[in-house]
């Protein structure tokens, strides 16, 4: 497996955007796609998009570049093999 992880600088009013649930939607159809994760502070996010292969990671990363984002304002996009997770049953 491979994680996208995005970082971004939240734009003012992000927290009224329905941009995130928009992205989640669409990221749920991609093929490949296994699970994704938001995180803030407020001022920066993080997120991790994990999918079942580098392919389909790097197809997401290298399609980063559309239409800007009125909640928040890309910092950088990278792709990373996912070599351990941890969950309550393991």
């Amino acid at each position: 497996m491979h994680a996208v992880v995005f970082q971004v600088d939240m734009n003012e009013g992000w927290e009224e955007s329905s941009e995130l649930d928009e992205i989640a939607t669409s990221l749920r159809s991609m093929p490949g796609f296994v699970r994704g994760t938001w995180t803030t502070d407020g001022k920066r996010g993080l997120s991790f998009i994990v999918f079942e292969s580098e392919e389909a990671a790097r197809a997401l990363a290298d399609d980063s570049s559309g239409p800007p984002l009125t909640a928040a304002t890309f910092r950088s996009v990278d792709v990373y093999e996912v070599v351990q997770e941890l969950g309550p049953e393991t």
